[in-house]
């Protein structure tokens, strides 16, 4: 071999020795890299398998517990919480969440529980409509607690009772009132047509109560106290109908007048009867003004006054002010309209009754009246356990469940409810437990290429080596061998 192809073929293999070993380097360094990520995939998998979710108690299987995810639908849904508890969800405003199924059968309820639940498919009703004996008792039954809790009369004054069963007046929509209701009028000697009232005493007259109040006297502009009565549409106004012949002391809180008898009387509390004229007022302590019977329907005040009495029928219609007098009211319109539906042929409405399901979206329908309400824009959120957990943590949704003692929602929190656990998230380990299982197969393939190429590399390298070594030895025989041809 030449010397300069010698030394050419020397620089060849240094060069590819140097390449050699760079190659070997950065395998190396990938294998360090595949060391950090198989640490950094162990951290991962070892977080997983110490992840939590929340879940809600739905039942038992035997002694074991079951447990459901946490979702809106899984807490507040009938029924679905083993203990039994009723759940409701309210936004930091306030107002309840629902679903839109809800939100539209209270949209079309407008107020009217019935109505609500017939949008849902449920009634209240919980009479055997083809037994009418039994269905007429027991409407007679839910009408009697409605009417005493508003203080209206039961019977008519000739032991009757006021309810009539001549529905007529039903639309073909919805519930618009019915005949049922037996009140009375009368008409005076001059013709003159007065309201009347009834309780188990009788047919009454409805007294004024008289009030003190300050005026200014016409004549000098003073200050003065007169004595008078407020109508039902002057109330809230200052105009008052002035009664003469009583006066009242500021300092005692008395009223004073002469009675029937002649005698002046100091009393706290005084009615007034307007009369005919509506000028004078007969004065008692009483506020009812019962009529006497004489003969057929004529009756007399105490004042001698005579009074034909005629019946005439309106609809029922709610003249309740409280929650419990709202319920007493629906209940006893439900019996009404399932009698009447049953008795009517063209209807072929079929609602379920179901004392649990009608209870549990009572309180939902009180909750919403109160308190008003909301749904969300996405309704699969409602089914999401993330969405759920995240917007409790974060105080955009409250929980309350309902307690039978208080008969009222109570607040309760994801960390303190009896019914809210937070579990090992198996799902979770299982899916963790493949993914690290995937990611460490892959970086073992990935290292044994690795090691296939650093093996290759470093039989390159040992090929390489010895060929430099070779041709150097011959370059060193081929320069010796030239200085002593030379120095002969």
């Amino acid at each position: 071999m030449g010397m300069a192809a010698s030394q050419a073929r020397l620089l060849s293999i240094t060069a590819r020795l140097s390449n050699n070993e760079m190659e070997q380097q950065s395998i190396a360094y990938s294998k360090q890299r595949l060391s950090d990520n198989s640490e950094q995939i162990n951290d991962a998998y070892l977080d997983a398998l110490s992840a939590t979710k929340y879940q809600v108690l739905t039942g038992y299987n035997g002694a074991d517990a079951t447990y459901a995810d946490l979702t809106y639908n899984n807490l507040t849904g009938l029924n679905s919480v083993a203990n039994g508890k009723q759940y409701l969800v309210k936004d930091n405003k306030g107002k309840v969440l629902v679903t839109s199924a809800i939100k539209k059968a209270f949209e079309a309820g407008n107020g009217d529980f019935n109505i609500f639940l017939k949008s849902l498919g449920y009634t209240q009703s919980n009479i055997d409509v083809t037994k009418h004996s039994d269905s007429e008792e027991a409407i007679h039954d839910a009408w009697d607690q409605y009417l005493a809790s508003v203080g209206k009369s039961i019977n008519d004054y000739d032991s009757q009772h006021i309810l009539n069963f001549d529905y007529t007046s039903f639309s073909q929509d919805s519930f618009d009132g019915y005949v049922t209701y037996n009140t009375a009028y009368t008409t005076t000697a001059n013709g003159q047509t007065v309201n009347l009232y009834k309780d188990s005493d009788g047919y009454y007259k409805e007294r004024y109560l008289l009030q003190a109040y300050k005026t200014e006297d016409p004549t000098t502009g003073d200050t003065i106290v007169q004595v008078g009565y407020q109508t039902e549409a002057q109330q809230g106004t200052e105009n008052y109908n002035v009664v003469n012949g009583v006066t009242y002391n500021t300092e005692t809180g008395k009223f004073t007048y002469t009675n029937m008898d002649g005698e002046e009387v100091e009393t706290d509390v005084l009615y007034a009867d307007s009369s005919q004229d509506g000028t004078t007022a007969y004065l008692s302590e009483e506020q009812k003004n019962y009529l006497t019977l004489q003969s057929g329907n004529t009756y007399t005040d105490e004042n001698g006054v005579s009074y034909d009495i005629t019946k005439e029928s309106k609809a029922l219609n709610y003249e309740g002010t409280t929650t419990a007098q709202r319920e007493l009211y629906d209940y006893a319109v439900a019996l009404t309209e399932a009698y009447y539906n049953n008795s009517n042929s063209n209807s072929s409405e079929t609602l379920k009754y179901d004392a649990e399901t009608v209870n549990y979206y009572k309180n939902i329908f009180n909750a919403m009246s109160t308190s008003g309400y909301t749904t969300t824009q996405n309704e699969t959120n409602l089914k999401d356990t993330d969405w759920f957990v995240e917007q409790l943590k974060s105080g955009a949704l409250t929980l309350s469940y309902y307690s039978t003692t208080d008969k009222a929602f109570v607040g309760t929190t994801l960390n303190s409810d009896e019914s809210i656990t937070e579990q090992e998230d198996s799902s979770a380990m299982v899916i963790a437990e493949q993914v690290y299982q995937n990611q460490m197969d892959q970086l073992e393939s990935q290292d044994k290429q690795f090691d296939l190429q650093l093996n290759k590399l470093e039989s390159e390298h040992n090929a390489l080596q010895t060929e430099y070594d070779s041709v150097k030895s011959v370059i060193s025989k081929n320069v010796e061998k030239s200085f002593n041809i030379f120095n002969a």
